[in-house]
């Protein structure tokens, strides 16, 4: 679910019915999408997305910045292949901007904590399908809610300019 972390905006959702497969074939296409809408400065992800392939597309195609921790920690350097995964094991822990911008990963969790608290944790529908829309619409629903409440916030926030008599 690529999102804007800095508005907890959700940009482009996959949905998929059960973890009968791994993320990462999700990964190209989710991410040349959203690249499509919005434009990406740095794109993070969890261990499940450490692939080659994924850091070539984010860093060479997209020429944008990926912090991507490797999947086995104590798998030796040399071993481990391709020159980005390898980057990320050499500096991911001792650069602070890199470990800083990864953790604002949270921020997913915290955007589909929000959801649940605001719909509810249960989908109603039985047939997939309309499960999927149902999903859809939460989020739907969420980034109006929080566009509305960005808004106000804007709106209230200001203060007017003092005039000196």
């Amino acid at each position: 679910m690529p999102t804007d972390l800095l508005q907890q905006i959700i940009w482009n959702i996959k949905i998929r019915r059960a973890p009968t497969r791994h993320d990462n074939v999700d990964f190209e296409p989710i991410i040349t999408r959203t690249s499509e809408i919005m434009p990406l400065s740095v794109v993070t992800g969890d261990k499940g997305y450490d692939s080659g392939e994924n850091h070539v597309l984010v860093r060479e195609l997209l020429h944008r910045f990926s912090i991507i921790p490797t999947r086995y920690e104590r798998v030796p350097i040399w071993r481990t292949h391709g020159r980005y995964r390898k980057q990320m094991k050499r500096g991911y822990c001792n650069i602070l901007y890199s470990t800083l911008l990864y953790f604002q990963r949270n921020k997913d969790e915290t955007i589909i904590s929000a959801i649940k608290r605001l719909f509810g944790e249960y989908i109603t529908s039985r047939l997939i399908r309309i499960q999927n829309r149902e999903l859809s619409f939460r989020c739907i629903a969420y980034n109006t809610n929080r566009l509305t409440n960005l808004a106000i916030n804007l709106m209230f926030s200001t203060q007017p300019e003092l005039s000196i008599l």
